[in-house]
């Protein structure tokens, strides 16, 4: 019985033993004598000097009206007359009182109640032990699948949100259930799974969104997009988790560097947003009060079996709250989307075919050759159908199926089927000159897309670089900046549109795992966790602070740059809709493998680093001006607006530089700067302050030096 439940039943008994004493006393009367005798009378009246009371019926007794000093009635009379009533009952014990001040009675209620209590407090424990052994019953009858840390981690995380899903249902072990992928694609191009149980006879289910974030990153932890009631991030880490409390310090961490970028938006990882959806765990948080992250920490050491819920295949995995941002690696694809407008270029530019001249004048000089080798193939379809019955319009209504699928084409019903055999031959003989086509018309979609979003794309480059000047004078480098690791923070009813303005709309940061604090002087800096995504990364991700020192004056500034590199892959990434260094990527994963031969001699992975760094910066270079040449006209439509702390950060950049001509150029960045001019000017930086032309100089032993032979390698090789 609850407390409350008590003082409801003590009122209640309260209430009855006042209203019978008001009932048994309503139409009393008391005479108070002037002798100090006290009269308590059924009836009392006043007949000129005679005072006439009845004290049971037929019963009736007179005074003279000086013998009596007052009468005073019960019924509708003054509160001071029930209360005289009240003490004459209580010191006279008579009326209800008779009954309450009677020892007797009083221990015969006691033996009562004292009965009662003892009977209910043995059911309670009767009870309550029932209730723990059914409670543990139930929670090892309660439906729950193994995750084997064989399968892959997106099987996992969807096994993850399965039993999930058994748990909130309170599926019991014999309860079937399943789950299948749907054909229907969710928000953000997801992937559509439907979860289904059959619980008492009857079939439940719900369906779940999920996608990989930056499969294409080659980033070392794997982070999920899952819409589950809620819009998560779910990110599982490279090495597994099994200890708590450094689960717990790595969440931590990431919350101070989200600290000290306040109020900039910063995701971090969050145990409420999960544990908010375990039944039993939830109402230990609505019981509570405080910060709902402290409360999960406190409730998850107080009972560690909570602690698994935490867990996907048996390691711990973090969880991030995306439901009021954007993704800005999707809204990237989106303004790149050039789903139906190859199609659509094809179809309305198809007679181009047949007059050379305005071929190469829509798509360059270069493809005039291309034009004659599609006419050709069209007479060879002509030679291949060998039907003079058809007229030429209709043949070449029909040819437009080998760039278009007859099985999607609008009118592919009304193509024979010879004509299809015919279309499916060219397909396989031409293959190369049909690919050389389809990649002319692809990037004539690109620049239109590009054109259509164009404003887009400028703002979200003008606040890439806002973003980086945040950063910069915050003294954080995220070290891991990508696509996929920055949010976008506006007004969901206005999207998309407000991303054709950049005052309407931040970037904000959803993963900050291996970020670091540069402000410390001296250069004690904290030693971050080495990971690197290879797109966006330089050598200096690969080493530690030490082999660092060894090669810079101020690796806090080196750690800045990293940002620098990775914002200068992302604008190029933004505009073009390609990766800038692919194959410098695939030379900083080649010196990756070799980098644990170092691990045990500091001086051996100093001289590697200055080996990684010449092969890379070569690579790099020599990449970065290929893909500036080979896109200078695009790069340099977007022009870019530079907020006033950007301003400063390149100025700031100008003043670091050791060389005039860049640091003034640098200076010099202000609006309306093309992204090819502000990509070259922060490369030609960052390559100036991370590689040192003197690591290049060659080692020559003594016996070289006796015999006259000094080893002078070219530009591109490092001897050590």
């Amino acid at each position: 019985m609850k407390f409350k439940h008590i003082l409801i039943s003590a009122a209640c008994l309260f209430l009855t033993v006042f209203a019978l004493f008001i009932f048994s006393n309503w139409n009393k009367h008391i005479l108070y004598l002037t002798s100090g005798e006290i009269i308590e009378a059924d009836k009392a009246w006043v007949v000129f000097d005679d005072v006439y009371y009845e004290k049971g019926v037929g019963t009736l007794y007179t005074l003279n009206s000086d013998q009596v000093d007052r009468i005073v009635s019960a019924s509708f009379s003054s509160l001071d007359d029930w209360i005289i009533i009240l003490t004459y009952e209580m010191s006279a014990k008579r009326g209800i009182f008779e009954f309450i001040m009677n020892r007797t009675i009083w221990l015969g209620i006691f033996i009562v109640i004292g009965s009662i209590v003892s009977i209910f407090l043995i059911r309670c424990f009767i009870s309550q032990d029932s209730n723990k052994k059914q409670k543990i019953d139930d929670e090892q009858d309660i439906r729950c699948i193994h995750i084997s840390s064989q399968v892959s981690d997106f099987k996992k995380v969807i096994l993850y949100f399965l039993n999930l899903y058994l748990l909130q249902a309170q599926a019991k072990k014999s309860d079937k259930y399943t789950y299948q992928q749907l054909d229907n694609k969710g928000p953000l191009n997801t992937i559509v799974y439907e979860f289904k149980i059959l619980k008492g006879g009857q079939w439940q289910s719900r369906r779940i969104s999920m996608g990989r974030i930056g499969e294409d990153s080659g980033a070392r932890s794997k982070c999920f997009y899952v819409i589950y009631d809620d819009h998560f991030v779910v990110k599982i880490p490279p090495e597994p988790i099994t200890d708590f409390d450094e689960y717990i310090q790595s969440i931590k961490a990431d919350r101070r560097i989200s600290d000290i970028l306040a109020p900039r938006e910063c995701l971090v990882p969050k145990l409420s947003i999960v544990l908010k959806k375990i039944p039993a765990f939830a109402k230990f948080i609505d019981k509570s009060q405080g910060d709902d992250e402290k409360i999960c920490i406190n409730g998850l050491k107080a009972s560690p079996k909570f602690q698994d819920f935490l867990k996907i295949a048996g390691s711990f995995a973090y969880y991030m709250d995306l439901s009021k941002y954007f993704f800005l690696g999707e809204i990237l694809i989106e303004c790149h989307d050039t789903k139906g407008l190859i199609e659509k270029e094809y179809k309305q530019h198809q007679e181009l075919i047949w007059i050379p001249a305005s071929f190469t004048d829509r798509y360059g000089e270069s493809s005039s050759d291309l034009c004659f080798e599609l006419q050709n193939i069209f007479n060879y379809f002509d030679t291949l159908l060998n039907n003079n019955t058809v007229h030429d319009f209709e043949k070449k209504a029909w040819f437009n199926s080998v760039f278009i699928d007859p099985e999607t084409a609008a009118d592919s019903k009304v193509i024979p089927s010879e004509a299809i055999a015919v279309i499916s031959k060219i397909r396989n003989q031409h293959s190369h000159t049909l690919r050389a086509f389809k990649k002319i018309l692809h990037k004539k979609a690109c620049e239109q897309s590009l054109k259509q979003n164009n404003a887009k794309i400028q703002s979200i480059c003008s606040r890439m670089i806002e973003l980086l000047a945040w950063l910069f004078f915050k003294d954080v480098a995220i070290r891991d900046l990508k696509p996929d690791n920055i949010l976008v923070a506006g007004d969901p009813s206005k999207y998309p549109q407000f991303l054709s303005s950049a005052n309407d709309f931040e970037l904000g940061l959803i993963d900050v795992e291996i970020a670091v604090f540069v402000g410390a002087k001296n250069n004690a800096i904290d030693p971050p966790k080495l990971g690197w995504t290879p797109f966006y990364a330089t050598p200096t991700h690969m080493f530690i602070n030490d082999v660092l020192k060894d090669l810079f004056d101020d690796i806090g500034y080196i750690l800045k740059l990293q940002d620098w590199y990775a914002i200068v892959a992302m604008i190029f990434q933004a505009v073009t809709d390609k990766k800038m260094f692919v194959r410098t990527a695939a030379v900083l994963a080649s010196l990756g493998k070799e980098l644990p031969l170092y691990f045990n001699n500091q001086a051996k992975m100093t001289m590697f680093a200055k080996k990684a760094s010449l092969k890379f910066w070569n690579s790099a270079t020599d990449e970065f001006e290929l893909q500036l040449k080979e896109n200078e006209t695009i790069l340099k439509t977007v022009h870019l607006e530079i907020f006033k702390n950007a301003k400063k950060m390149f100025r700031a950049a100008g003043d670091k530089s050791g060389k005039e001509i860049i640091g003034s150029r640098l200076s010099a960045i202000n609006s309306q700067i093309s992204a090819y001019d502000v990509m070259q000017y922060m490369f030609g930086h960052i390559r100036q302050q991370m590689y040192n032309e003197k690591w290049n100089k060659p080692v020559v032993s003594a016996q070289q030096k006796d015999n006259g032979n000094v080893v002078r390698p070219d530009d591109k090789t490092q001897l050590l």
